[in-house]
């Protein structure tokens, strides 16, 4: 019967991992379905063996070895976090990262219940939160990160398309070199979700390598 427990809790782990990272998978995230689901059945597996196997009735502590989970995960997210000139991509993806270790340590510890309403609300942040973030206005006005061909004509197609479909653009930075060219455009705020819409016409321009809604 503590075999048959302990196997549900992997089992509930890896599910819930599986959930969050399909979410990830889905918007071709580095770290998609399978990082996910290992990082959550890994670290409920460290915590019932913390639990369980290096714990005896004389001696152990049964969190020691679980702590260490947090400051690993905490590692690992850090290395998905990248810079490049004024663009910080990552942040999001360390996040459930962590989120993940973290329901992967309440199904190993037993708390189902808890564990599963923790999935809920994360799975609710990563398909809903970005939505709503966009429809109030969040984190100031709407941004669009472009990385093109470093041209005259390029840049010229890229600003009749903003003109062309009606969009502000209130500010622009620029960084460039040889070969690429950076542009981080901020649009009026009530551009938002017409921008959202529309971004997958800015993407197929030609000399536009990606653009991506910040």
């Amino acid at each position: 019967m503590e075999y048959l427990d302990l196997s549900l809790r992997l089992f509930c782990a890896l599910v819930a991992g599986a959930l969050i990272g399909a979410t990830r998978e889905r918007i071709y995230k580095p770290a998609g379905l399978r990082t996910h689901s290992l990082i959550c059945v890994g670290a409920a597996f460290i915590t019932v063996l913390s639990t369980t196997v290096f714990v005896t009735a004389e001696h152990g502590d049964p969190g020691r070895v679980a702590a260490q989970i947090v400051s690993g995960i905490g590692f690992l997210g850090a290395g998905t976090i990248l810079k490049k000139g004024f663009s910080v991509k990552g942040l999001t993806t360390a996040a459930t990262l962590w989120v993940t270790a973290a329901v992967g340590m309440g199904f190993g510890s037993g708390e189902y219940l808890l564990s599963a309403v923790v999935t809920v609300f994360a799975l609710l942040i990563v398909l809903f939160l970005k939505r709503i973030e966009l429809f109030i206005g969040g984190r100031n006005l709407p941004r669009v990160l472009i990385v093109a061909e470093n041209s005259q004509e390029t840049s010229t197609k890229v600003s009749e398309w903003f003109k062309d479909n009606g969009l502000t653009v209130e500010s622009m930075e620029i960084e460039e070199d040889d070969e690429v060219l950076s542009l981080l455009i901020e649009l009026s705020r009530g551009d938002a979700l017409k921008v959202k819409n529309i971004m997958v016409g800015l993407s197929t321009l030609k000399g536009v390598k990606s653009a991506e809604l910040r």
